[in-house]
């Protein structure tokens, strides 16, 4: 399994930061470069063919590799647009022979007048010392990219570790929404709900209204620039809250010992939120979709398998009989004929396990 670990480095000195910021403009136009020989079908490329560019040549070839994967993907997109298109501010990357992470100091190849070794103390975080400890147990490093942003310089670590699955039966079905962002229901393969757990969507709704109001006023100004920037404050929050509730989730599932997850496919969630405006729905979706990529990838690391279903009717059929009727939901609440009144969320959580379950159970022998 790959993981990405983001090191934010302590403030460099201001000639280290015009290094840096002259590197990347080289790579920009290195990357440029690349790209119209790859238009005019040139590929056998190395880091002589670009010798006009002031980079360290282990750059280059990483730029060539980069640009190639990147070039593959633009021709099955089926762009109209005439080759790919660089941003000014471009990461620089290295391959794993050509970076060194040396307890708190991160050295890599820079172009002044001439290659040079450039050392960089990264600032002690808690990720820092995960990445540390994956080291010392011998992990395998991979690429890695220093980039810039919003005023801070940062060295992205991607390391392959070694996950073993693990063997435990119980299922965890997950629901997603905007009234209760999870709830998780805990079962035994025979159906036997074991826990449950619920994270409230009060204070996101505030947060969600509060950016809201910020972004009309803002329209109406046509002041564009702030509303990005409201934006990604937003997704900077949401982003926050959505590791906190992946990471209590799978610490429960660790706890009760559960093999599989399962969760909704929720690729047409954004025509289902009809409740909400269109830029809401891109900004719900989008965060929908990255807190259950942050469920998965800490339940691989957990060794715990995670399976989708499909979302038809988990909201409105009754987990204890199975009927379905969209009137038996009525807010937080859902009440059937049959006798079953629980919270609309935790039914819709428990018919998502049992969606992974029944075919299971119809294998079993009798």
């Amino acid at each position: 399994m790959q993981l990405t670990y983001v090191l934010e480095l302590l403030k460099p000195t201001k000639r280290k930061q015009n290094i840096f910021l002259q590197n990347i403009t080289e790579v920009v136009k290195n990357r440029r470069a690349i790209a119209s020989k790859l238009k005019a079908g040139e590929t056998k490329l190395s880091s002589a063919d670009f010798k006009e560019h002031n980079l360290p040549s282990a750059v280059k070839n990483q730029n060539i590799r980069e640009v190639k994967a990147l070039y593959k993907l633009f021709l099955k997109s089926n762009s109209d647009k005439e080759n790919i298109e660089f941003k000014a501010n471009q990461p620089i990357c290295y391959n794993n022979q050509n970076y060194k992470i040396d307890d708190h100091i991160i050295s890599i190849p820079l172009y002044t007048n001439k290659c040079q070794r450039f050392a960089f103390p990264v600032k002690q975080t808690r990720r820092f010392e995960e990445l540390q400890q994956y080291i010392k147990n011998n992990c395998t490093l991979g690429k890695a990219s220093l980039f810039y942003k919003r005023g801070k310089w940062y060295f992205a670590v991607t390391i392959k570790i070694a996950v073993r699955k693990t063997t435990n039966s119980n299922i965890m079905g997950i629901d997603i929404g905007l009234r209760q962002l999870t709830v998780a229901s805990v079962k035994t393969p025979e159906g036997k709900e074991l826990n449950r757990q619920f994270h409230n969507g009060k204070q996101a709704g505030f947060i969600r209204k509060k950016y809201r109001s910020l972004r009309r006023k803002l329209g109406q100004s046509k002041k564009v620039k702030p509303i990005k920037t409201i934006n990604d404050k937003e997704q900077r929050w949401m982003t926050d809250l959505n590791h906190k509730i992946s990471r209590q989730l799978i610490n429960l599932a660790v706890q009760e010992q559960v093999g599989t997850i399962v969760m909704e496919n929720l690729e047409n969630i954004r025509n289902n939120a009809k409740s909400l405006n269109s830029a809401d729905r891109n900004i719900h979706s989008w965060s929908f979709y990255q807190l259950q990529q942050f469920i998965e990838y800490k339940a691989n690391l957990a060794g715990i398998n995670v399976e989708y279903v499909s979302p038809e009717f988990t909201s409105q059929c009754c987990c204890k009989c199975g009927k379905v009727k969209e009137s038996n939901r009525k807010g937080n609440q859902y009440s059937c004929k049959c006798g079953n009144q629980i919270h609309s969320d935790l039914n819709a959580a428990r018919n998502i396990a049992n969606r992974f379950l029944a075919p299971l159970n119809k294998q079993q022998p009798a």
